[in-house]
């Protein structure tokens, strides 16, 4: 290795150590939104609340547009503008009361974290070489995860901490009387409004500590412009490579998989304290901490990815285990028939759930980047954002308008997102077992 390969590396290594702690505040911050914010949202903005997932669907689309831009201005930029959109959101939630504006932060918020996590795909392909690359994938992830669960485990407990300081009640009673928050007298519910807000302030705080990291990366150009062709294309040359990018057997099965994931996943992830609390009617610290346990089972999962793919192989892992999930997926939709069990029942199918599904996610990042030309990663980065996007606006509408009209829609919405699983992760499994190498292959 030469002196100018040792400096590349370690700056490679620079930067993915400063995109990785990015990563972490962000999904601090995105622990909150999906937790604390949208219950909050629930009181506030019923409206958004129930269409949460169409918000997700529509920054998608952002996210897919300004991954676009990556061959020109490079990824430092793109990170900065994550960090500025959450804080900002943040910070205008806190002062201002509209529906409209609601609706605003929303995007705004999710645009931030999800371009955040769309650039990730790309970034490490950036700065990793092949044999490593599942490693990293997989170690960014859950060190970044374990910030999600950090903040979901502590969002409920702090949202009560605050809500019996401003209420000058005892903890106890006011988790007591978060189990029905309908019942609460109007004094009360203001401060367990006041609760919530105090909980996002410290995260819009805790939103701007990511421009540290993100100012530290050392970008050169050639980072970002290594992928993209240093000669000016023509359009029907840039249409040629995009349909090369979506139209072909490989390309297409991952997306309608994709689509097919988002669109269930959508129907239930975002409201998962909600169905606990609303439905099950389990307090609001307890729920927060079953779902902030079932993220401590994302992040363990993760340390066995490469280990599974070893042993498996990567689109084996994909689709594979994430059918083994669907069980777990009916126990929590079916937790009230648990009687004095269904705390700890409900918070076991979590946890396996989580574990199970996001133990593939760094496999997942990896294989989306491998079934397209190195020159189309960014490209075909865009097309799976904008399909993720379009999946989470139906699934959002889908929500707003029809599934959730009633309080046990959100119980229905288990057994749907099951069967969408199932038919995307079957599909995935038949149609690229091309792609089913395992690492041991790939040393080889």
């Amino acid at each position: 290795m030469t002196e100018t390969d040792a400096k590349s590396d370690r700056r490679y290594l620079w930067n993915l150590c400063m995109f990785t702690i990015s990563f972490v505040i962000s999904n601090l911050v995105s622990g909150i939104i999906y937790d604390v914010y949208v219950n909050y949202l629930q009181e506030v903005g019923r409206e958004v609340a129930v269409s949460f997932w169409s918000y997700y669907g529509y920054s998608a689309f952002i996210s897919a547009a300004l991954l676009l831009l990556i061959p020109k201005i490079g990824y430092k930029a793109l990170l900065l503008f994550c960090a500025a959109t959450c804080t900002a959101a943040i910070g205008a939630i806190l002062f201002f009361d509209n529906t409209y504006l609601y609706a605003l932060t929303t995007l705004l918020a999710l645009s931030g974290l999800q371009l955040h996590f769309a650039i990730l795909s790309p970034y490490i392909a950036a700065y990793t070489k092949k044999y490593n690359k599942i490693n990293w994938y997989s170690r960014v992830y859950y060190i970044g995860y374990s910030g999600y669960f950090l903040t979901t485990f502590l969002g409920g407990m702090v949202t009560v901490k605050f809500f019996s300081m401003r209420g000058h009640i005892l903890y106890d009673e006011a988790r007591k009387l978060t189990e029905y928050i309908e019942d609460m007298a109007p004094d009360i519910y203001n401060a367990y409004l006041q609760g919530n807000k105090d909980v996002l302030l410290l995260t819009g705080i805790l939103s701007a500590l990511a421009f540290i990291p993100v100012c530290l990366i050392k970008e050169q150009r050639s980072d970002y412009q290594m992928t993209a062709p240093k000669e000016k294309i023509a359009l029907s040359q840039k249409i040629s490579m995009y349909r090369r990018a979506i139209f072909n057997k490989y390309t297409m099965t991952y997306l309608i998989y994709w689509a097919m994931i988002n669109f269930g996943m959508g129907l239930f992830t975002s409201y998962y304290t909600v169905f606990l609390n609303r439905n099950l009617h389990i307090d609001r610290a307890t729920a927060s901490f079953m779902v902030s346990f079932s993220y401590l089972a994302l992040v363990l999962f993760m340390l066995f990815t490469p280990y599974i793919v070893k042993k498996i192989g990567q689109v084996n892992t994909l689709g594979g285990v994430s059918l083994l999930s669907i069980p777990f997926m009916l126990i929590i939709a079916n937790g009230d028939k648990f009687g004095a069990l269904m705390i700890p029942v409900v918070g076991f199918a979590l946890f396996m759930r989580s574990g199970l599904v996001n133990l593939s996610y760094p496999v997942d990042s990896s294989l989306s980047m491998e079934i397209v030309d190195k020159q189309l990663r960014p490209i075909f980065a865009t097309v799976i954002n904008v399909v993720a996007g379009l999946a989470s606006v139906v699934s959002g509408w889908f929500t707003g308008n029809i599934l959730f009209v009633t309080q046990e829609g959100y119980r229905t919405a288990y057994y749907i997102a099951a069967v969408f699983y199932a038919v995307g992760c079957t599909l995935l499994l038949i149609g690229l077992r091309k792609f089913n190498w395992t690492l041991s292959e790939e040393k080889k």
